[in-house]
């Protein structure tokens, strides 16, 4: 036990006199997600919030304004009928358009005749369609209604006020549609970008520890620190085990550090909504645990094959920044094709995040994260195997 000691408090010095090394192990992944996080979260209240829409009306007609009143009723746009204190005309609309200070205009011709939708040729195909599909079904619902209206009053006569009357009675009747989440009590949790992020960046912040850790076993095989360690009573499994030891308090520390972003700082400091964790903190526990072993193993796995820096830099960075992408750091698993979604199962730092999603954002527990959490501990113990392997035939 003395042995594991002194070797992990070797281990613990070469890390504390780092700064520069304990900067990217735990400010830049804070920074990262941060910045990610922010460009989402008001990308999205920019997205989801009122559209201006300029509303060009040649027609002036019942048709044009209740279409104007579902339209301001609707909650996604807020249409402009004036501009300059003038009504806007096509030519106008378009070159307001087209320099950006509105991303799409409706107009309508003489006597209802002709509808146009003009938009933006600068705005991306998604958004396009974000703002597009709601319009054309405010125009159309708004056409049958008005169709609808006019039949009425050519064919029932004495009858509307009654058949009105009726209709809205009907109408108040109908049930109200909810939105409900599907959890094991946690209906109240409203999915924000933090809750699945963060789960994303705990892991990208974990697995980034290659560097440093494979700069560690690197530096120790040049310099031969470990030709004088094995001369010792000292075996490889003492050696791996005091990195194990440091790296996982590092790892520890790195989730208290995004816990505490999310926590805290994003509500109190960002505006940003809370990130909620549930209540079973023994899960989380054991998550971070399984994560953190994953992740050492990586990092010791990647230093002991690579035989340079560089080769441990470059391919450890790579790797990281590979499985972060196609694992859901950055972007939902769900939007991406099949292929990568397929790909992305054999990922360690997939299986991280899953496993904070669920105990997060669905009210998973220990049993729910298990699957996962045996595969994490299972590719740990492949990776010291394989790492204590190399350094037998290599005699390193």
């Amino acid at each position: 036990m003395s042995k594991l000691w002194f070797s992990a408090k070797k281990e613990l010095l070469i890390i504390v006199r780092d700064v520069p090394g304990l900067l990217i192990l735990f400010l830049m992944p804070v920074l990262l997600m941060t910045v990610v996080i922010l460009a989402q979260e008001y990308t999205l209240r920019n997205e989801l919030g009122k559209t201006r829409l300029l509303f060009i009306d040649n027609s002036h007609s019942g048709f044009t304004l209740s279409l104007v009143e579902n339209l301001k009723s609707s909650g996604f746009f807020e249409p402009d009928t004036l501009v300059g204190g003038s009504e806007v005309n096509r030519e106008k609309a378009t070159a307001l358009i087209s320099s950006g200070k509105y991303s799409i205009g409706l107009s309508i011709g003489p006597g209802d005749s002709a509808i146009e939708i003009i938009t933006d040729p600068a705005i991306s195909g998604p958004y396009r369609a974000n703002i597009v599909t709601p319009l054309k079904y405010l125009i159309k619902g708004t056409q049958t209604r008005n169709i609808v209206e006019k039949m009425l009053a050519f064919s029932a006569g004495d009858m509307k006020p009654l058949i009105d009357k009726s209709i809205e009675e009907s109408t108040k009747k109908l049930p109200s549609v909810k939105e409900s989440f599907a959890g094991s009590g946690m209906q109240e949790l409203r999915p924000t970008a933090i809750q699945n992020i963060v789960p994303g960046f705990i892991l990208f912040a974990m697995f980034f520890i290659v560097i440093p850790l494979a700069a560690s076993i690197i530096n120790e095989k040049n310099e031969g620190a470990f030709q004088r360690l094995r001369t010792l009573p000292v075996g490889f499994g003492t050696i791996l085990g005091s990195k194990v030891l440091v790296y996982f308090m590092v790892c520890l520390i790195q989730f208290f550090l995004m816990m505490l972003v999310g926590l805290w700082v994003f509500p109190n400091f960002l505006g940003l909504p809370r990130l909620e964790i549930g209540n079973n903190v023994a899960a989380i526990l054991f998550a971070t645990a399984a994560s953190s072993l994953a992740a050492i193993g990586f990092g010791i796995l990647v230093g002991s094959a690579s035989g340079t820096m560089a080769q441990a830099s470059l391919f450890g960075s790579v790797m990281v920044v590979l499985l972060g992408v196609i694992s859901g750091t950055f972007l939902p698993v769900h939007v991406m094709p099949k292929v990568i979604q397929c790909i992305s199962l054999v990922s360690p730092m997939r299986w991280g995040i899953d496993n904070y999603l669920d105990v997060f954002i669905r009210g998973g527990g220990i049993l729910t994260i298990l699957p996962r959490s045996l595969l994490l501990f299972a590719f740990f113990i492949f990776a010291m195997i394989s790492s204590i392997y190399i350094f037998a035939v290599r005699k390193a």
